[in-house]
């Protein structure tokens, strides 16, 4: 089993607008699978993101507190997006797009590769994915919500992704996983404790190379874990 810890304090930290924005960086450079990049953003005050351009590119963000406001080219009009719900874009040929959060409000936004060449041929899609089309349903006595994924509402065209929060109560929690994907934890709240390790919030944990992990929830604790493959059959952008 491989582990890599990063502490809040250990990722790339960012201010931004004056502090309107902060962001937290568990991936910034240092991609790995076909992750790209992963943003925690909080927004002390309300700030904006100005249209900026992506191409190929495939973006999920997740509005886990407060709301989102988003324009995009695809659409052309600003739809809100409020706590709960997560925005699915794939960038394809090109498109500009502009963001605005809301006071209060705290984010991911995690990019992937989806394949660029495929990608470049590709229309650009957006779509929102309101609150209420994920439920938390019961795995192995856990309390789960499934966003991405199969039997999840969201399907990415880069392969072998699953995301899915946890609500753990105290105590130990196993959880099964395969060998040839790589987990992403991001511990939303609480204190966790993974193989003795200490993880307290906002801390992001990579595991890979093992089909089995014990949990133990210090208190109740709100996870969220992201699985990619180890391997993909195309050219990474980051190989390239």
């Amino acid at each position: 089993m491989n582990i890599e810890i990063k502490t809040r304090e250990q990722q790339h930290n960012a201010d931004l607008f004056g502090g309107r924005l902060h962001e937290n960086k568990p991936i910034s450079g240092d991609v790995y699978s076909n992750l790209l990049y992963w943003a925690h953003v909080e927004a002390p005050e309300e700030g904006e993101f100005g249209m900026h351009p992506h191409e190929n590119i495939e973006i999920l963000t997740f509005i886990l507190e407060g709301a989102l406001e988003h324009f995009d080219t695809a659409t052309n009009v600003w739809t809100p997006l409020p706590a709960g719900g997560v925005q699915h874009i794939q960038a394809g040929k090109g498109l500009s797009h502009s963001e605005k959060y809301k006071k209060g409000s705290r984010a991911f936004q995690i990019w992937f590769d989806p394949d660029f060449s495929k990608a470049s041929k590709k229309d650009p899609y957006y779509k929102d994915f309101q609150a209420d089309s994920f439920v938390w349903e019961k795995e192995e006595g856990v309390e789960v919500k499934a966003y991405v994924g199969k039997n999840a509402p969201i399907k990415t065209d880069a392969p072998g992704i699953s995301a899915k929060r946890y609500k753990l109560q105290k105590g130990h929690h196993n959880f099964n996983f395969k060998t040839d994907s790589i987990y992403s934890l991001y511990l939303l709240n609480g204190t966790i404790n993974i193989e003795g390790n200490e993880i307290s919030t906002d801390t992001f944990v990579r595991v890979e190379d093992t089909n089995a992990i014990d949990i133990e929830a210090m208190n109740d604790s709100d996870l969220f874990i992201l699985q990619s493959p180890v391997k993909v059959d195309y050219k990474l952008v980051s190989e390239k």
